[in-house]
């Protein structure tokens, strides 16, 4: 089918054929194949975009209890809190 969309040309071999094998236990009727790795590919995003979710909270949970730490007068040098805003990965 014509289409101005990249296509990609994977091999059903070693790692990819394992991981294909998990796919279709996972969902046994969907066919092997393109729309199985479509599936497996769109599912992988959504735990990734999940676990960035997680990570973010986390990570503003943890400033937060630094800025009400730091709001108590604890000895954190001077801009010590706002310096993690920019350096922890998001």
């Amino acid at each position: 089918m014509p289409t101005t969309h990249p296509r990609y040309i994977l091999t059903d071999t070693g790692a990819l054929a394992q991981a294909l094998d998990a796919g279709q236990r996972a969902w046994p009727d969907t066919p092997r194949g393109s729309v199985l790795l479509a599936k497996m590919v769109i599912a992988k995003a959504e735990d990734l975009a999940r676990n960035i979710r997680m990570r973010q909270a986390d990570r503003a949970a943890a400033i937060n209890a630094l800025e009400v730490f730091a709001a108590e007068g604890l000895p954190y040098p001077d801009g010590y809190v706002n310096s993690l805003h920019d350096e922890w990965p998001a």
